[in-house]
């Protein structure tokens, strides 16, 4: 599968105030990402809307969600397994709520968090089925 990632950042629930998003969409960038957005509240039926159209339209068939914990939303980040690649990047959580904002280490945390998200999902190819 030839992939074209998606790299979808959410900015809301503290992730922006706390985080560079200009500096963390260079990364997705600089690791070859077809597409980056940043959206302020990523899941948003709207901010949905506009990743599903672009899976839709075969622009991207792996998306990677910098946002909240991959525990909660669930049905808004739901996607089709066998045809696109989903990787949650926890920045909320992990990140903007537990480190000190605008902070230099703040912001390489979250840069190394969407990096190895980024490889995983390079790393990574849909599955096939048995029969």
């Amino acid at each position: 599968m030839d992939q074209k990632i998606g790299v979808y950042l959410c900015a809301g629930c503290g992730i922006g105030e706390s985080i560079d998003m200009d500096a963390l969409s260079a990364v997705a960038d600089e690791l070859g990402a077809a597409k980056c957005e940043t959206n302020p509240v990523l899941c948003s039926p709207e901010a949905i809307q506009s990743i599903r159209s672009a899976i839709e339209s075969d622009e991207i068939n792996c998306v990677i969600a910098g946002a909240c914990s991959g525990r909660v939303k669930t049905a808004e980040f739901s996607f089709d397994p066998m045809t696109t690649i989903l990787e949650r990047v926890n920045l909320r959580e992990h990140v903007a709520w537990c480190q000190p904002a605008g902070e230099e280490d703040t912001q390489m945390m979250a840069e190394d968090y969407l990096r190895m998200g980024i490889i995983k999902v390079q790393k990574s190819t849909l599955p096939k089925p048995f029969q």
